[in-house]
């Protein structure tokens, strides 16, 4: 009996880890929508069309997600200011992506650089990193990113499918309520066994001796 209350204290403590590290993440996938900020890119060699172009292309993506509340460049800069938002690009200190996120009242705020590294003005070459704070889970997610320019579109939609899908949460349906429910019930099956064990051994142990 001592051994199926230690293995059953065993699931019990990993059910509770995996709550805590993933309970951000679903919670947030719960709710209808998310509130996404992107405040653009910091740009090095690259003309202003092209920064438009592609800064717009990235803002589009985001904002036809039917999960997301976005906040554009231009609303960042008007809540936050343009020095906030100049920092971040610039020298990011998680400390100052952390603040803006919260000035913003962001769940995710994205923001990242280029700089150019074609000779051919005609076909630019763009090498950067695009990164995401992420507000549920505490951390910041970066991707290295080369882009040609002249496949703008198909570069955007690349990297919607392998960072920015997988960054924000799905939305939330009855895989995840039934998921929640699981593990409740579990937790408290658990609780209940783990307390009742323990009261049940205090109980042995506290009993006098019969007499023969």
């Amino acid at each position: 009996m001592k051994i199926f209350r230690k293995k059953y204290l065993i699931v019990f403590v990993i059910l509770a880890l995996i709550i805590y590290e993933f309970y951000p993440s679903l919670a947030y996938a719960q709710r209808d929508k998310v509130r996404v900020g992107f405040i653009g890119f910091k740009f090095e060699g690259v003309e202003h069309k092209v920064q438009r172009d592609i800064t717009n292309s990235v803002l589009y993506l985001l904002a036809q997600k039917p999960s997301v509340e976005i906040v554009s460049p231009e609303e960042a800069v008007s809540i936050v200011g343009g020095e906030k938002i100049n920092t971040v690009l610039s020298l990011p200190s998680e400390s100052e992506v952390v603040l803006v996120s919260h000035m913003l009242g962001v769940d995710y705020l994205f923001f990242g650089n280029f700089v150019n590294q074609g000779s051919d003005t005609s076909d630019l070459v763009l090498y950067g990193t695009f990164e995401c704070f992420d507000r549920p889970k505490r951390r910041i997610h970066t991707v290295e990113i080369t882009w040609r320019y002249k496949d703008i579109d198909s570069e955007v939609k690349k990297i919607d499918k392998e960072f920015i899908s997988k960054v924000l949460p799905k939305s939330g349906g009855a895989l995840t309520n039934l998921f929640f429910i699981i593990v409740l019930g579990l937790i408290i099956i658990g609780t209940y066994t783990l307390v009742w064990g323990l009261g049940g051994e205090s109980q042995e142990s506290g009993s006098p001796p019969v007499a023969q």
